[in-house]
């Protein structure tokens, strides 16, 4: 696993997983397994030579077990070097920032209704929504900008879009978009920069690009750019329950467990509920971006999946990918 211990560290206790390979200064890329026999390779390859190697738009797929690679692929021209827009996964990177945050005593826990977040604003509706709305697409507000719009207006802006009532889910870009605000009035930093602190340094992402607007705050809710190995790393540090290293926890558990916890129904059949911008299938959770973007997380079988495809590709394409990862890929590994 290549996340390696770089500077000051929020730690909150000592790990107890022993696949790390810790490394001082900037993380090493991932490890492969040697072993294979441990498990069905042949009915791996056999999936991945049929099944995935027939998906028209898929670019990428990495299956990470024990924090080790034993499987990688690329497709039409793709490589492990290609840097893309992982679009919605985004969401799953800035409700970390947001529970980093959180631990470290930054910002109030998501409880809070938003007036403690944003009090220089006088909007009565921020008195009525809470961070865990916002987190869980039940803030009840319209999405009102279209991409990449959200990310040019300001806080007064966004949180005067029209609204409901909080308290049912509905997939909302531009309300997503606030978190990011919330970040960066409460640490003083725009998404990235804290980032690059708490987060990206741990994971051996250098200098993403991640497209920002008003103030310079990042997007919220999509564009950050990474290579599948370093996108699909934030999977691999919920599994390790926030361990960047075996002695160093960068996220509480506490705030995993939130994040990954149903808390609201979607309506969406597969996709039945949604944590704290995390998607919550039967087994595990997802991020989920847009045209096939996944970091499908089975931490019970101690397994990662990530994927790349083309941005255009159809809802078809999608499930038929998201099928072979569930009933295909993660039956093949033991959940005991």
């Amino acid at each position: 696993w290549p996340i390696g211990v770089v500077g000051q560290v929020f730690d909150m206790g000592s790990g107890n997983n022993s696949y790390w390979d810790i490394a001082w200064g900037w993380s090493l890329d991932w490890e492969f397994e040697e072993d294979l026999s441990y498990f069905d390779y042949e009915e791996l390859s056999n999936i991945i030579n049929t099944s995935i190697a027939d998906l028209n738009y898929l670019r990428g797929i990495v299956i990470i077990h024990n924090g080790k690679i034993i499987s990688e692929e690329y497709y039409d021209d793709s490589s492990v070097s290609e840097i893309y827009n992982i679009w919605s996964v985004t969401k799953s990177y800035t409700s970390t920032l947001i529970g980093q945050a959180i631990d470290q005593g930054l910002i109030f826990d998501s409880d809070y209704t938003l007036n403690n977040f944003l009090p220089n604003y006088d909007n009565n509706y921020l008195e009525a929504v809470t961070l865990h709305d916002l987190l869980t697409m039940s803030s009840g507000y319209y999405d009102s900008y279209g991409y990449p719009y959200w990310v040019n207006v300001n806080t007064e802006q966004l949180i005067s879009m029209p609204y409901t009532n909080p308290g049912y889910f509905y997939y909302n870009n531009s309300a997503c978009h606030i978190n990011s605000h919330i970040l960066y009035h409460g640490t003083g930093m725009t998404p990235e920069q804290f980032a690059d602190i708490n987060l990206f340094v741990y994971l051996g992402i250098n200098n993403p690009y991640w497209l920002n607007g008003y103030n310079n705050i990042n997007d919220g809710s999509a564009s950050l750019h990474l290579r599948l190995r370093d996108m699909v790393k934030l999977g691999q540090l919920f599994i390790q329950d926030g361990y960047a290293s075996e002695n160093n926890q960068i996220i509480s558990s506490e705030w995993i467990e939130k994040a990954t916890f149903a808390h609201i129904p979607t309506g969406f059949p597969g996709l039945d509920n949604y944590g704290y911008l995390w998607w919550i299938p039967e087994e595990g959770y997802l991020a989920y971006g847009y045209g096939g973007q996944f970091i499908a997380v089975f931490p019970e079988r101690n397994l990662v999946v990530g994927t790349h495809s083309v941005t255009l590709s159809d809802q078809y394409y999608q499930n038929e990918l998201l099928n072979i990862i569930y009933n295909e890929i993660a039956p093949l590994f033991s959940n005991e």
